[in-house]
């Protein structure tokens, strides 16, 4: 599903009205209607119901004046309140307005503070709220009235519909901006306002409606939005079944370079993640002291034979033999350690390899101030940072990284050249050409040791099958969270293990109905 900004969806609006001559008028009339019968579907029937509607002076308090007239002719007792006066009315919410005004549907005007007690009286008993206070293209804060006007709304037991977009959100990034109508559900217009699908808009939004206003499909299919939503659909056009003629050779042998004397099952996963993924073979490069506990795990594994340095670190003189071996991809760095020794290993290896590679954890560590090892890289690659280690790669703080996620990403694949996938609620998979997708699935129970580790594995699976890099990262992304989601709805998510996002695996390819 596209994700669009604010300034994207306004120019489709427009060059749906200048190039098709669709009458903004009809847009405005659609919005309206869907509104209607998203209302409609929470009161389970309009005929006899009370509806209080909030407008803003602009096109989404047209909007909402477009409801007003179809709920008021469908037997509603309306209760209508602009939050401007209703003479700054331009265009088609003026047209609207004055349709309303001849059907004898009139208005309280709240510009005035003293006039609040009206508005709190209808909310009293009123069965539904609708705020087409603002749309998208608030800038500043919310204050005064309609700060006021907001927490009315947010304090009634009414149920509240957004129109468009809950008032006071960004359209951008999900914050509510001095104050957002936290409402039951939100139908959004033609396409989806990227600040809709963000983990921190999750208590504003409601149940989420993309309604259909008769935009041609010309525009909405090859609008510029460069962001869109992880969901099943993006995976089905990447992830296909298994040739029926297919043997293990055909689907990828993934190298998994990780594990320490102290850190074992970190290897154990991130092969583990591989080889559910669907990998024809996983071999790892382990320090010998790990070797052992490895195969016990996971005899389906191969163990690549390679000499422990004098710390009993896998050698960095290794890397020629790690790097002509067979392999398709590689995930370097869960649980290698940080000693000299081991980030010498991984500085010395990356610019070896001819292959994609995934680096996570340690790896990244390595890569802290030698950015160019990145950069320069002769095959794709793919880090996996959480906050925490985005924010050490780039010399920031944890806080910087979590306030402006999707641009952090964007900007360090860009500078980098890497494909980004940041961890976390909301995990952002960002591409050096500027492209962005975001995933809404999973949940908190993930958020424990070694999940992150199976995530690595995951997306070198997908690359070693031959995905484009950003592809094999969002679909492995979706795929994660929804084992994660799958791991909690059988246990909790309290007791939810980093073992139990293998198990889930399967059932969560079976949730894509391709197999």
């Amino acid at each position: 599903m596209r994700l669009v900004t604010a300034e994207e969806m306004r120019a489709v609006d427009q060059a749906a009205i200048n190039d098709f001559g669709i009458s903004g008028l009809v847009l405005m009339e659609n919005a309206g209607l869907a509104v209607v019968r998203q209302a409609e579907k929470m009161l389970g029937g309009l005929n006899g119901k009370t509806v209080a509607i909030f407008c803003g002076g602009g096109n989404n308090g047209g909007d909402g004046l477009v409801a007003a007239r179809h709920l008021f002719n469908r037997g509603c007792d309306v209760r209508l309140f602009y939050l401007t006066d209703p003479d700054i009315f331009r265009g088609d919410a003026l047209a609207n307005y004055t349709i309303l005004k001849k059907m004898g549907v009139g208005g309280v005007c709240l510009s005035e503070s003293s006039r609040l007690d009206a508005a709190k009286t209808a909310l009293y008993d009123a069965d539904l709220i609708i705020d087409a206070i603002f749309g998208t293209g608030l800038r500043d804060n919310v204050s005064d009235v309609p700060h006021a006007v907001i927490d009315l709304i947010n304090e009634s037991k009414a149920p509240a519909l957004a129109c468009d977009i809950p008032s006071g959100l960004s359209s951008y990034n999900g914050k509510a901006m001095g104050a957002a109508v936290k409402a039951d559900a939100t139908v959004t217009f033609g396409l989806c306002k990227l600040g809709l699908v963000l983990p921190r808009a999750k208590e504003y939004v409601g149940e989420l409606v993309v309604a259909d206003i008769s935009l041609p499909a010309e525009l909405t299919e090859e609008t510029p939005a460069r962001r869109e939503l992880i969901d099943e659909a993006y995976c089905r056009r990447w992830l296909k079944p298994r040739d029926i003629h297919g043997h293990k050779g055909d689907y990828g042998q993934v190298t998994v370079i990780a594990g320490s004397k102290g850190m074992p099952g970190a290897a154990i996963l991130a092969a583990g993640g591989a080889a559910r993924m669907g990998a024809g073979k996983v071999s790892a490069v382990l320090p010998s002291a790990c070797r052992s506990a490895f195969t016990a795990c996971l005899p389906e594994a191969l163990v690549m034979d390679v000499e422990d340095d004098v710390h009993g670190e896998i050698s960095a003189d290794s890397g020629r033999q790690i790097a002509d071996a067979p392999c398709d991809a590689y995930v370097l760095g869960p649980g290698l350690g940080r000693s000299e020794s081991a980030q010498n290993m991984i500085r010395e290896l990356l610019p070896l390899l001819e292959k994609p590679a995934v680096l996570d954890a340690d790896a990244l560590f390595a890569v802290c101030g030698h950015l160019r090892l990145l950069k320069n890289a002769k095959a794709p690659l793919v880090i996996t940072p959480h906050p925490g280690e985005m924010a050490k790669l780039l010399g920031v703080s944890v806080e910087d990284v979590q306030a402006n996620r999707i641009s952090v990403a964007e900007g360090f694949a860009r500078q980098t050249n890497v494909v980004v996938v940041l961890k976390g609620a909301g995990t952002i998979v960002a591409t050096p050409e500027g492209r962005v997708a975001v995933n809404v699935n999973g949940n908190p129970g993930m958020g424990t040791g070694g999940s992150g580790d199976v995530l690595s594995g995951m997306i070198a699976t997908l690359l070693a099958q031959g995905l484009p890099a950003a592809a094999a990262a969002a679909c492995a992304v979706w795929l994660h969270g929804k084992a994660g989601d799958i791991a909690a709805e059988r246990s909790s998510q309290n007791s939810l293990l980093a073992g139990d996002l293998l198990d889930c695996l399967g059932l969560a390819y079976q949730a894509l109905e391709i197999q």
